[in-house]
């Protein structure tokens, strides 16, 4: 692209220059018909035109005065960008340009000029530089409008960008110009230009650290620490991994991807962005990075880059040879991603998040919550995590055993009730017999039960098959002897009560009353074996 500039330019004027320095000599004639600095704006130059420079060149004009600019008088001027060695024509009078019109004048020489040409200054200007080239308009001594150039290409001229209205501050910034772009006409064979026409549209050329917004350059919002996370990613999808693999990176700011990078470790990123314009990222925006299209039902940008599915793997997020997060994982479940949620806990998508057939995960979405991981000696309560409340020697307490039901099998009918005197949580309680049976009340929920609950454990839960219990709370996993028996209450490996026994009577629970005394039970339930499962004792005789 040539670079093109004003050159200020200073006239020291003494009494002795009045005629040379004012607009108007004093009872003189007006010099160049009343135009003025800013009316003609030098438009397009083709200096380097394709093959030999001869009857090629040309320099397009545009008045920008509001009314028709006879030219007469007017001087057109080319030297190098210092002033020095200049060439001058001065136009004829025939020549005048009309409001809003543009004029190009050209050296070619002979009668029939080129259709694109409007005048002709013939060698007066000899050839063109090529470069470091200054080109000026004149009223006597007075700057019209000027241009300089440092380079050109060949067969391509220089244009003023065609997006904007020709002036005279247009066309002193080196941006505002630039070489006739591919699609530009084909002025004659091998040279391109739009002479005596509107300009070509100039692209711009963002440097390093700008993009393309539009028609308008600007500068990168690099993503910094803080701003970005790899929130999922799918490692081992269920189909060709190549196809299928994909990242998800949550933004929490406004930024750019242009210079992000994306890769298995610091030292192999792979750039996520191809060409100029600005990739614009709103907080809040979850972005998916696929090995192709198809990888999620939205497909952002091409991952680059394949994740493994065992050993240690990384995912690496970066801009500028910053790291701004990273994640380590070993293993992976085939067609599940690993999810991270807010709290950057990690665990895989659920079963009923299925995305695509065979595979489960939310790319694009926010991730669901990853379930709480209770830490030992914890239990959920309402879905928040606190310590068991385990019961102390004294506070549990086997009250009543049934181990030789008659109404119904032993296998069926056996039962132990066991009181609470104290609110506490039964995670974590066992109960085992001699020969190490062991009946364990476990659960990730808190098994809260209030003092004077009394807690039946039965061999079935279903009372038309354990002899007419309604309310069981557990069921017991041990087998009781019908006779030289013990009884075993723990918490972890603390004794809270145990009991034995060395005979038991057909159909008769035994029990312990308030006072610690142990009897026959002697009331009736379900289908007619004898005891109060679930119900306080009656005093002993």
């Amino acid at each position: 692209m040539a670079r093109v500039w004003k050159r200020a330019h200073w006239l020291v004027c003494s009494s002795l220059a009045l005629v040379a320095c004012g607009r108007e000599a004093v009872g003189s004639e007006p010099l160049c018909h009343g135009i003025l600095p800013g009316d003609l704006v030098i438009t397009e130059v083709h200096a380097n035109p394709d093959g030999a420079d001869a009857d090629g060149e040309y320099i397009e004009l545009y008045n920008a005065g509001g009314t028709r600019a006879p030219l007469d008088g007017v001087t057109l001027a080319a030297s190098r960008t210092d002033g020095a060695s200049p060439r001058m024509h001065r136009f004829a009078t025939a020549a005048e340009i009309d409001a809003g019109d543009y004029f190009v004048v050209g050296n070619a020489e002979g009668e029939v000029m080129p259709d694109y040409l409007d005048y002709t200054y013939g060698d007066s200007l000899g050839s063109l530089r090529n470069t470091d080239g200054l080109l000026s308009l004149w009223c006597g001594e007075q700057l019209l409008d000027e241009v300089a150039y440092a380079e050109t290409a060949d067969g391509r001229a220089t244009e003023l960008d065609g997006r904007f209205v020709p002036d005279d501050e247009l066309n002193d910034d080196p941006a505002s110009w630039c070489t006739a772009p591919e699609g530009a006409v084909e002025v004659t064979p091998g040279n391109f230009g739009t002479p005596g026409s509107p300009n070509s549209d100039c692209a711009a050329s963002p440097t390093e650290g700008f993009c393309l917004s539009g028609d308008s350059v600007r500068a990168v919002r690099p993503p910094a620490p803080g701003d970005l996370r790899i929130t999922e990613w799918m490692a081992n999808p269920a189909g060709p991994d190549a196809d299928f693999e994909w990242v998800e990176v949550a933004f929490d700011a406004d930024v750019d991807l242009n210079g992000f990078h994306l890769g298995p470790a610091p030292h192999a990123m792979n750039a996520v962005v191809e060409g100029e314009e600005c990739f614009a990222v709103d907080a809040g925006t979850r972005l998916v990075f696929g090995g192709s299209p198809a990888a999620a039902p939205r497909v952002d940008a091409k991952l680059g880059f394949s994740l493994g599915n065992s050993g240690a793997r990384s995912i690496v997020a970066g801009h500028g040879g910053t790291i701004l997060h990273r994640l380590d994982y070993e293993t992976t479940t085939e067609g599940f991603a690993w999810q991270t949620d807010r709290d950057q806990k990690v665990c895989l998508a659920l079963p009923t998040d299925e995305y695509a057939e065979g595979n489960f995960g939310t790319p694009g979405a926010e991730n669901r919550p990853c379930p709480i991981e209770l830490g030992p000696g914890e239990c959920f309560d309402e879905r928040v995590p606190r310590p068991v409340v385990s019961p102390a020697p004294g506070q549990a307490l086997i009250t009543e055993w049934m181990a030789n039901p008659s109404a119904v099998g032993n296998r069926e009918g056996e039962w132990v009730e066991v009181r609470l005197d104290a609110d506490l949580d039964l995670n974590g309680l066992t109960l085992s017999d001699r020969v190490g049976g062991t009946t364990l009340l476990e659960d990730e929920q808190c098994l809260r039960v209030a003092a004077g609950t009394h807690l039946v454990l039965a061999r079935s839960t279903d009372p038309l098959v354990n002899g007419g219990i309604e309310d069981v709370d557990g069921e017991l996993s041990l087998s009781l002897n019908n006779g030289d028996e013990t009884i075993t209450l723990r918490v972890g490996d603390e004794v809270l009560d145990s009991v034995a026994y060395e005979r038991s009577e057909p159909g008769v629970a035994t029990q312990i009353d308030e006072l610690g005394r142990i009897c026959a039970a002697v009331r009736p339930y379900g289908e007619g074996d004898l005891g109060t499962p679930g119900s306080a004792n009656p005093p002993c005789p």
